[in-house]
Order: structure tokens, then sequence, then C-alpha cells
């Protein structure tokens, strides 16, 4: 009998986290949500066993949901190694997932091991935002763009048929106006689209709130009979950034979390030429202090 490992997983989170995203917010107003699941696990007998590591957390309407969270869970078990790790808050997520196994079978093809090894890491954040400020009236149209910025990597292969061996990476951002429930949305599959910044604009009007929802999911798994590789990754530790442009200066960013969105300006041509003689003028300095030592 041999080991398969769908895909499946990866898909069924992001459509958990497309579903989640996509209702309503009641009461809540914020939200960060972290999952993993990291194993290594034999069927080789005797000594058949796993370890597996699967910690949720959930914080809804909590100070933490702003605050840089940090987790990282290695499971190791009959030469086999999973490594999930996750680093993230509003507005920012990584993620990073590995697997390894060693093959099943000897030169002489005797059965040496036979099991899989994985690691799933998704996270993601659910904010609302009120359309107030910049001195306009209740009902004035506005804007907000969200600029969503993503890189990261697979490692090569990222899948063999019959699922023995995978890594995945899946990401998402969606823009929601509560009032009229219009939206705009994206979905970005690593080995479908390119890294990047992705820009998405939703109408809306000043006295409404809109909502501001990403996910990450970063997945690996390597059966024993793997034949293409002994080793996957996503590697999405780099980070999946969301940032607000309000098309009038003034319109607030600022999340019911605490989280501003407002993206960093970028600066002028002529604000690049004088950081860049300022550092060039700086690195003289430094080569001249050199010299005189």
């Amino acid at each position: 009998m041999s080991i398969t490992l769908p895909r499946r997983l990866a898909h069924l989170c992001l459509g958990l986290a497309t579903l989640a995203a996509s209702l309503p917010a009641l009461a809540q107003q914020s939200q960060l949500f972290v999952t993993m699941n990291v194993h290594s696990t034999s069927f080789l007998e005797p000594g058949s066993g796993e370890q597996r590591f699967a910690p949720t957390y959930n914080w809804i309407d909590d100070p933490r949901v702003a605050q840089l969270q940090s987790f990282k869970e290695t499971a190791t078990y009959a030469g086999g190694s999973g490594v999930g790790e996750f680093e993230g808050r509003i507005g920012l997520l990584r993620a990073f997932a590995s697997a390894s196994y060693p093959y099943g079978f000897d030169a002489q093809g005797h059965r040496v091991n036979y099991g899989y090894a994985g690691s799933a890491v998704q996270a993601r954040f659910y904010d609302t935002i009120a359309v107030t400020g910049a001195g306009l009236a209740v009902g004035t149209p506005v804007s907000y763009t969200v600029n969503f910025s993503i890189t990261g990597s697979l490692s090569s292969p990222n899948f063999e048929m019959g699922g023995f061996l995978s890594a995945d990476g899946l990401a998402e951002v969606r823009l929601r106006d509560m009032s009229s429930f219009a939206e705009v949305n994206k979905s970005w599959d690593a080995k479908k689209d390119a890294p990047g910044v992705y820009q998405l604009t939703l109408n809306t009007y000043v006295g409404r709130n809109i909502s501001i929802s990403g996910m990450l999911y970063a997945g690996a798994d390597v059966s024993d009979y793997a034949a293409t590789g002994r080793y996957a990754e996503a590697d999405f530790a780099h980070s999946a950034g969301y940032e607000l442009i309000p098309s009038v200066a003034g319109l607030n960013t600022t999340g019911a979390s605490g989280h501003n969105f407002l993206a960093a300006p970028v600066p002028e041509p002529g604000t690049w030429a004088l950081m860049a003689g300022g550092l060039l003028a700086l690195g003289g300095r430094a080569r001249a202090r050199r010299s005189r030592r």
C-alpha cells in the first residue's frame, strides 16, 4: 500500500480561509488566526508511531492581534522531519514549511522506511476600518486601494504525481464594503502567480465601514515513495504585506485593532538622489578614516 499525500489539504485550508473571510463580521471587529500541523509519521513495524504538533491560536478583538507573534514547531521521527514557522500580526503574515523523509527501500529492494512527513502553516487576519476623516461629509464617494505584496519561493521539484512530494504557497487579500457588501479580492498561488505587489481598489462612501482580510498558507509533504526528491519547502518567511492607500489624504486607515494600514509614501526622485548622495558621502568618509589608520 502506498501513502498518497493529496494536495487537498492546501486547497481545504484556502477554502476555509476564504469562507471565513467572506462572512460579515457581526460583533467581531478584528481577528488573528494561526494554525499549524507539523509531523513525521512511520508505519514500519516494529517501531511505528509519530511525532506531531498541531497548535491553533485565535485572538478576536484582542490587543495581541496587532502585536507581532512568532511560533515554531519541529517534529522528527524515524528519520523524517517537519518544520513549521509563523511570524506576523494584522497586516503582516509570514510562514515557512518544510518536510523531509528517507527513501522507503534499500539498494536490494528491501523496505527500510515506510511513512511520511509534512508541515502546514496557515494564518489569516481580519480588521474593520471606519471610513471617516479628511473633513469630508457623510456620503462623499471615496476609495481605498490595497497594496498586497508577496515574496517567497517553493523548492524544486514541488510536485510529484501521486502526491508523494509537494510544496504549496497560497495567499489571499480581500476588501469589502460592510454596507453594500461590494468587494474586491485576489487569490494568489505560488505555482501560478509571480511574487510582487498586487493592487485592488474598492469604492465606498464616507460614513461606512470597510473590512480588510488576508490569508497566507505554506505547506510541504514528502513520502518514503517520493522518487524526485527527499525534501520539500515552502518559504514565505519574507512576508505577505497588506497596506492601504486612501483616495483622499487624511481618510482613516486605522483598523479596530489599532493597526494603521497606511502605506509608506514612496520618496520622490529628488529625495532618492539626496539619499544616494548622502550614502555616498558617508561611504567616502568611512574610507578616508580607514586610510588614515
